[in-house]
């Protein structure tokens, strides 16, 4: 037992040598706002020479935790699809990420976070931040949330759709009836791609937890 947790605290220390800004750049950096493009699977799989090392043991029991929470939060994503209660961006008539709209409505991301169990830090951030972007999600309690989600960086930013606005002539009602389909349609494209390769999708995201040494050893502790 003495020899284990020797070993884990010698891998932390070797992690938190390792783990520069740089590095953790790389992973945390996800596509720029493609909204309505295709998805590829590659840009969610970091690059090999920058993947840190973790022995076999931790990263054995990483993959476990960090499954189950990707299995939770992606059936939560796959209830508000189901849902389909959806907000609006009544805002402006262009494409804007809206966290919650004025009739109370969250967006994906923000259901399936609030689901996991972090619903103070849903209200805040509608509170402080409510037209956030989570590709520019650098630090702080979100990124910690996404880290340890067991998604990648770029799929809970895929899984925030940023919302179109109504254009003019268009009637409110037929603006509402198109933009919900098009979520539809946006969303079915965002599941296929979660569920195309689960396995690479989890490697990166244990690679980008790797160069956050402190999450690692909660989530192992």
């Amino acid at each position: 037992m003495l020899r284990r947790l020797a070993t884990f605290a010698l891998s932390l220390s070797l992690l938190v040598t390792a783990a520069s800004p740089a590095l953790a750049a790389g992973f945390a950096a996800p596509p720029p706002d493609t909204a309505g493009a295709p998805i590829s699977i590659e840009a969610l799989r970091a690059p090999q020479d920058l993947r840190p090392a973790l022995n076999d043991a931790m990263r054995a029991r990483l993959r476990k935790v960090l499954a189950d929470r990707r299995d939770r939060n992606l059936r939560a994503f796959a209830a508000y699809v189901k849902r389909g209660s959806f907000p609006h961006n009544f805002e402006n008539d262009e494409s804007l990420n809206v966290w919650r709209d004025r009739e109370g409505h969250l967006c994906a991301a923000a259901t399936m976070i609030s689901r996991s169990g972090a619903r103070k830090l849903v209200n805040q951030v509608a509170k402080t931040d409510n037209f956030i972007r989570l590709a520019d999600v650098t630090d702080g309690a979100l990124l910690d949330w996404i880290l340890t989600s067991g998604l990648t960086h770029a799929e809970v930013v895929a899984i925030q759709e940023p919302f179109m606005g109504r254009e003019e002539p268009m009637r409110p009602r037929d603006w509402r009836t198109a933009e919900d389909a098009r979520l539809r349609t946006r969303y079915a494209e965002v599941q296929r791609m979660l569920a195309s390769d689960r396995a690479a999708s989890l490697d990166a995201a244990i690679d980008a937890l790797a160069t956050r040494p402190d999450l690692v050893a909660k989530l192992i502790r």
